[in-house]
């Protein structure tokens, strides 16, 4: 579909799968032409999996709310055969130096308000680790909150310039 000029394929995806690099390569299946790739949460795990995997396929990173590790709280709640899937430095399922070595364009946004999962700290992190990587500012709560809907116009707004 498009909207404001722009190609949007919003495919579902494995939410659950044996690994962040076997979605990132069936992300790459999908993909016909360089994209920007935009992607919240868990999909942060995929899109720089993708950009690693896949370099050609991605023009710009575009990372929404992302998803942090090393609560041991939290990951003790993941169901059993999961627990692989909050492996990794900063982010899930990838190394902080993959996350140095990434050189194309990445805009990184925080939720606000913060959770658990999705920390301010961690996509401030990921600014301070991919070197062409700038803040989206300001964050915005993900769209399962209800305070979202009323403020979609502004979170549109504020991603198109990185697009």
């Amino acid at each position: 579909m498009t909207a404001a000029g722009y190609f949007v394929d919003a495919s579902d995806r494995d939410t659950t799968p044996t690994s962040w690099s076997r979605a990132a390569d069936q992300a790459a299946a999908a993909i016909l032409r360089p994209a920007t790739i935009v992607a919240g949460s868990n999909g942060v795990s995929v899109a720089i999996r993708l950009a690693v995997q896949h370099p050609s396929l991605v023009r710009k990173l575009v990372l929404l709310w992302p998803a942090r590790t090393g609560d041991l709280r939290l990951d003790q709640q993941l169901p059993a055969g999961a627990a692989h899937l909050v492996a990794g430095d900063t982010i899930r399922g990838v190394a902080d130096a993959e996350l140095g070595a990434l050189t194309l364009p990445v805009a990184v946004m925080a939720s606000e308000p913060e959770n658990p999962i999705h920390r301010r700290s961690t996509a401030l992190r990921l600014v301070t680790l991919i070197p062409n990587a700038v803040p989206i500012e300001p964050g915005f709560p993900e769209p399962l909150r209800p305070e979202f809907r009323a403020q979609l116009d502004s979170f549109v707004d504020a991603l198109i310039p990185h697009l």
